[in-house]
């Protein structure tokens, strides 16, 4: 086991587990700090320590791992407990502004009403640790208040050992369609959950009628035994055996019976049949079919049936004669429910079931998605299959869906392609005349961008001028939401570097885990350095009339451009972008970022994010 100190690293616990690459980093360092399990072996328990926040969905996603690949078909639930030892960068506030969509989809999980309250509340921080959650004042919302409250309770303090203080109000809706949403909403899934009772009693009904019928025939059969066995001598083997050849398909008058005997067994979910088990029931959906014609005028028929928990194989023997009726019954797609044996296949040494004795036609229990929102979406950024390594679906399928949801409309914007419009105006031929739907035919173009300008608000400055070059770490993309952490930069006169500027910025957030691992910078680096508003008039002061030079300088430069805006000062920059330079004096190269043109250059270039 790989140990660090005394501490048990994830991926030494578990050696041969394979996940991609970015779960893999999010994983490394974890350490587990105990594994439990109950009575029955149907659980583990795995505590785990990180010291870097790690999404809901990502923490899920090992769970599933771990069951696929350690446990196989073995039925048995895989639970992650994650403790945080976090930095001081981390409180209550920026926690929920880092975690808020971990905790609205780990709420989902338990109640999607109270998910959705909490998606669509107010809420702001008044000191390190009180949070104000402000929600619409319904019905709903005063009964799962404390419900919201326990559970943000529970993960700030339990998790991440922070206390915090919730106070939860409700406000009177103003909007009047707010309020309407809310009772629509509530009342759709009410009408769902009926809806899904309403189709199994239904289903248990017929199962019900067939059973009557099939007690009766049992019962039948029971006398004419009961009769026969009176007789001296019964039947002989040889009469046995041809009497058995000639049985008929089914045995009963249940419209629902496909195949053999009548019955009314319970059925087991598949992936609870990991070895043979002898007898069982199962159902599901017939994914794949196929036969194979043998000796003795006989048939075999091979399908796999689906309960999307798992699937397996049926395989029976038929008379060539009964394959009309059977083929007409069985095929892909069809929900059937079938007795059988579990056995081990001896020819592929696959779980299957044979020795079918019944099948009966059974009802679709998949649940199909609905969209319950009173107020439909149109979606305006639709990709078919016609999208290269990106859409797989046909569009008709899109369109269909859409329509059927009750979307006023679709957008269809395929990668550089017009291919889908034909098939889905096709689609729009066969809807009423005075059906509003309708399809936007839109289209993601490429653009090559040819007027960009090296020099940007260059004016009769000349080649042996002073230059500032320069490169900024930050916490993200985006120069409005993102922060700078760190400025390096060195001032160049006649081709000689005459002075350096380096400085960590301290954010006042914590720095995500991507750019930690991207960068190496680290909120313990950071948290004794000024803020940028101390660290910006110090960089500008050492800049002074100097020409700016970044490799894609419009990145660079608009981070130092925003934050000037926040400080009142009025940013005007000349500045050169040696991307746009290389694309000119390099036309050779295929792409341009910073490590491939210095290797064109012959320049070595160590740590390029620092």
């Amino acid at each position: 086991m790989e140990k660090l100190g005394n501490k048990k690293l994830f991926f030494g616990v578990f050696p041969t587990l394979k996940v991609e690459d970015d779960i893999q980093i999010l994983f490394q360092d974890v350490e587990v700090q105990k594994v439990s399990t109950n009575s029955k072996h149907d659980f583990l328990n795995i505590h785990i320590l990180s010291r870097h926040l790690i999404q809901k969905k990502h923490i899920w996603q090992m769970e599933q791992k771990i069951k696929e690949q350690l446990f196989g078909k073995v039925r048995i639930t895989i639970r992650l407990a994650e403790q945080y030892i976090l930095s001081e960068q981390y409180t209550p506030g920026t926690l929920m502004m880092e975690y808020h969509d971990s905790i609205v989809q780990e709420l989902k999980t338990h109640s999607v009403l109270a998910a959705n309250m909490l998606e669509r509340a107010k809420m702001h921080f008044e000191g390190d640790n009180v949070l104000y959650l402000e929600m619409t004042g319904t019905i709903v919302a005063e009964g799962k208040r404390e419900y919201i409250a326990g559970l943000l309770h529970e993960i700030f303090e339990t998790r991440f050992n922070m206390k915090i203080d919730i106070r939860v109000s409700c406000r009177e809706s103003q909007d009047d369609k707010e309020r309407e949403y809310d009772e629509q909403r509530v009342q759709q899934e009410i009408n769902a959950i009926f809806e899904r009772r309403a189709r199994q009693r239904g289903e248990l009904q017929t199962e019900n009628e067939g059973s009557s019928q099939n007690n009766e025939q049992k019962k039948e059969k029971s006398r004419e035994k009961r009769n026969g066995s009176e007789k001296k001598g019964g039947f002989k083997r040889k009469d046995f055996k041809k009497k058995d050849f000639y049985r008929p398909l089914k045995q009963g008058d249940d419209p629902s019976l496909v195949f053999g005997r009548n019955f009314d067994d319970e059925p087991i979910r598949l992936d609870q049949v990991v070895s043979e088990m002898g007898e069982i029931t199962i159902h599901g959906k017939i994914i794949n079919f196929d036969t194979r014609e043998i000796r003795n005028e006989k048939t075999i028929l091979m399908f796999a049936v689906s309960d999307f928990t798992d699937t397996i194989t049926v395989k029976m023997f038929a008379r060539n004669d009964q394959l009309p009726e059977l083929l007409g019954e069985l095929k892909k797609g069809v929900f059937v429910k079938i007795k059988g044996i579990t056995t081990i296949d001896k020819f592929d040494g696959e779980l299957t079931i044979g020795s079918v004795t019944g099948i009966r036609k059974s009802s679709d229990f998949t649940v199909s998605r609905e969209d319950l929102s009173p107020r439909k979406r149109v979606e305006l950024h639709c990709h078919t299959k016609m999208s290269d390594m990106d859409g797989v679906s046909e569009v008709k399928d899109i369109v269909k869906r859409a329509h059927d949801w009750g979307h006023p409309a679709i957008a269809i914007t395929d990668h550089g392609v017009v291919q889908s419009f034909p098939d889905a105006n096709h689609y729009i031929e066969t809807l009423d005349k005075d059906d509003p739907f309708k399809i936007l035919y839109g289209v993601e173009g490429y653009i090559v961008d040819d007027l960009t300008n090296i020099a940007v608000n260059a004016g009769d400055e000349d080649l042996s001028g002073t230059y500032t070059v320069f490169d900024l770490e930050t916490t993200g993309f985006s120069a409005i939401k993102d922060k700078i952490i760190e400025i390096g930069a060195v001032k160049v006169v006649n081709g000689e570097i005459v002075d350096r500027f380096s400085t960590f910025v301290n954010p006042r957030r914590p720095i995500p885990f991507e750019i930690t691992k991207l960068t190496s910078i680290t909120d313990e680096m950071v948290m004794g350095s000024p803020d940028i508003e101390r660290i910006l008039p110090q960089f500008l002061e050492f800049v002074g009339d100097s020409v700016l030079v970044a490799h894609n300088a419009g990145f660079d430069v608009g981070f130092i451009e925003q934050n000037c805006r926040y400080q009142d000062i009025t940013p005007h920059f000349v500045y050169v972008d040696t991307v746009a330079l290389a694309r000119v004096l390099l036309p050779a190269l295929s792409r341009y970022k910073l490590n491939t043109v210095a290797k064109a250059l012959g320049i070595s270039l160590e740590n390029h994010h620092r």
